[in-house]
């Protein structure tokens, strides 16, 4: 449905709910062009001001993240979308531990193998 903004239609797909995933996301128009933001930039502005996240897409494939910055601090954007890179990064570590069995090793484990590591490199260094 077009909102009236500014004395302009918008006629933007309607802001990701924040519990929608990625492949929703996709599916709510939320995918912008290079075309589309160089030829009809104030569309894209008029989505930001309303709180649209929005998928930079090139040659068919997600390229980047356009977000909205409401208050003005794009530094703790960035410092927000870091910690959520490190946390998804620390989600796959972790994934990958209880496949391979390693989540379930003892302190007892873990320090073994601390101490043959650091014997082999003493006898390295030597």
């Amino acid at each position: 449905m077009a909102r009236k903004q500014g004395g302009r239609v918008n006629t933007a797909a309607p802001a990701m709910p924040d519990n929608a995933t990625a492949s929703e996301a996709e599916t709510t128009g939320d995918r912008i062009t290079y075309r589309e933001l160089r030829n009809t930039p104030g569309r894209v502005w008029e989505r930001l001001a309303n709180n649209e996240l929005l998928t930079l897409v090139a040659e068919g494939s997600a390229r980047a993240i356009v977000i909205p910055v409401n208050d003005g601090n794009a530094q703790g954007a960035i410092e927000a979308y870091r910690r959520g890179r490190a946390m998804m990064a620390i989600a796959g570590i972790r994934k990958a531990a209880r496949a391979t069995g390693t989540a379930r090793m003892t302190l007892a484990d873990i320090n073994a193998i601390i101490r043959d590591t650091r014997d082999a490199r003493r006898r390295a260094d030597r």
